[in-house]
Formats: C-alpha cells, sequence, structure tokens
C-alpha cells in the first residue's frame, strides 16, 4: 500500500508540473475539442493507452483517446489486439 501512496503522490506532483499552452503555443480547435471532452483512456496499469498497444479483448471495437486526445480503435486480431488509427 505504501507504494501506491509514494506513486500518487508522485503522479499528483507531475501534474501540479504541466503548463498550460500559451495562445501561440495553442492547439486547433478540432484538438482542443478532444482534449477537452475524452479523458486519456486507461490501460491496467493507469497510464495512457498509446497507438500499437495491446487493449483488452473485452474493448475489441470500441475507441479510446490518448493522452494528446488522439482517437484510437481496439481492432485488429481478436486473440491479442491492438490500439490502431481508425
Amino acid at each position: 500500500m505504501p507504494i501506491r501512496a509514494i506513486l500518487a503522490a508522485f503522479v499528483v506532483v507531475l501534474a501540479g508540473l504541466t503548463s498550460v499552452p500559451t495562445a501561440a503555443q495553442a492547439a486547433p480547435a478540432h484538438v482542443a475539442h478532444a482534449r477537452l471532452t475524452h479523458a486519456c483512456t486507461h490501460t491496467s496499469t493507469g497510464t495512457c493507452i498509446r497507438g500499437g498497444q495491446f487493449c483488452p479483448q473485452a474493448s475489441y471495437g470500441h475507441s479510446g483517446w490518448d493522452v494528446h486526445g488522439r482517437r484510437w480503435v481496439c481492432k485488429g486480431d481478436h486473440t491479442h489486439p491492438h490500439w490502431l488509427r481508425p
């Protein structure tokens, strides 16, 4: 349990270190909108999904979003599906 508490504290500290982009760095409206409407989809270890990673068989055919607001679909081989571009 102490490891989880330390990990949670670490994640909170990292979240506080991220900065909000300025107007010059702002993403296009459609990307910013995706970030606002979809939180990232988490893996079984608690991290955000990334393209190419395995996804649960139960998620086959479902969409997920990465940390950048990009959409991924769980597809491919039914036995070992991956997060792939739609």
